[in-house]
């Protein structure tokens, strides 16, 4: 019997010997599973901006001209991006790069981004907020402080705003603080409004940075006096929606073949954001490089009124939708005459 349990015993040691074996050999095929090679695919991205505010955001990735963040995988291949970057001065060169297919990606403002998606047949969608409120409303008769003490006055905007997001945005607040009696002039260009500013030949004035930002510098310089009021807070008085006023968009037909490219730009993108935002004095040469803001004195001192973020996901959809639904109510013809359905977003 002692014999027998001897061999036994013997048999059950060999047995989870072997066990043993399989299940390290087991382990290994899983780790050697775990190593197989990822395959690199390099992607050359044409981006477009504007200058001004809307094209912070991309001066970082542009001036880098390639993937500056963590580059996305699919477990089977690792995407890294080179840059082509186009910046143009009105938003109607960008619509006719995008259309054309020059530009893959780019940031546009909110309502252009929604007339685009029903002039193409859906060929845009929307994926970030990058932008949110950059106007401002500068007086010098020392009576105005506020959207609300524009009652039965005059205030005057750039003729490049005319028909664009800040028209949209001054008419609803006018129309929010009830004030009929107000009236708006676009018959000056950008140059000529602050030429008048400085004169005292306007009183009361809306501009986007970093516009508001020089004119400032030369009221200063004129010893005017002037106030100076924040739309956005103003905005945010009579309404709970952001002021989603610069978004990043992607042609639907590029996206389709350059997924996995497309989600490392956005990856690309929230590190250029953050880096004009968190590191300005060591990016502010980037934007002054590319033209987007003329000297470092300036950008620097603008670029914090600019309000750049990256919002993307159900955040960003949230906010967008918002915005264009106050923009409907204002004016249907704002947003191409009717909200884009959900096929204008792009939530990854």
């Amino acid at each position: 019997m002692k014999a027998i349990s001897r061999v036994s015993a013997i048999v059950m040691s060999l047995a989870m010997v072997v066990s043993l074996a399989a299940c390290g050999s087991k382990k290994q095929d899983e780790v050697s599973s775990d190593l197989k090679e990822v395959k690199t695919v390099s992607t050359e991205v044409k981006v477009g901006a504007l200058y001004g505010p809307t094209g912070v955001s991309m001066a970082k990735l542009a001036t880098e001209k390639s993937t500056i963040a963590d580059a996305f995988s699919d477990g089977e291949n690792l995407y890294t991006n080179t840059y082509a970057a186009d910046y143009v001065d009105e938003p109607t060169q960008m619509v006719a790069k995008i259309s054309s297919g020059e530009v893959d990606i780019a940031c546009v403002p909110t309502n252009l981004a929604a007339k685009l998606y029903k002039v193409t047949g859906g060929n845009i969608k929307v994926a970030a907020v990058s932008t949110l409120g950059v106007l401002y409303m500068l007086d010098t008769s020392g009576e105005v402080k506020s959207v609300a003490d524009l009652k039965g006055r005059t205030v005057y905007a750039p003729s490049s705003m005319q028909g664009s997001n800040p028209e949209y945005i001054l008419n609803f607040l006018l129309k929010k603080n009830a004030l009929d009696d107000a009236k708006v002039s676009y018959e000056f260009t950008v140059d000529e409004l602050t030429a008048k500013m400085v004169s005292g030949d306007v009183q009361t004035a809306m501009f986007p940075e970093p516009k508001v930002t020089a004119i400032k510098g030369q009221l200063k310089k004129a010893e005017k006096a002037f106030t100076v009021t924040d739309m956005q807070a103003e905005w945010n008085k009579v309404c709970d929606t952001t002021v989603a006023q610069g978004v990043v968009v992607v042609r639907t037909e590029w996206l389709k073949d350059n997924e996995g490219a497309f989600k490392t730009f956005l990856n690309d993108f929230a590190a250029s954001s953050d880096a004009v935002v968190n590191d300005l004095d060591n990016t502010v040469g980037d934007v002054v490089e590319l033209g987007v803001i003329p000297n470092e004195t300036l950008a620097k001192a603008a670029i914090p009124n600019c309000n750049i973020v990256c919002v993307t996901g159900e955040e960003m959809k949230k906010s967008v939708a918002g915005f264009l639904n106050v923009l409907l109510e204002a004016d249907p013809q704002s947003v191409g005459g009717a909200l884009p359905d959900d096929g204008f977003y792009y939530v990854g």
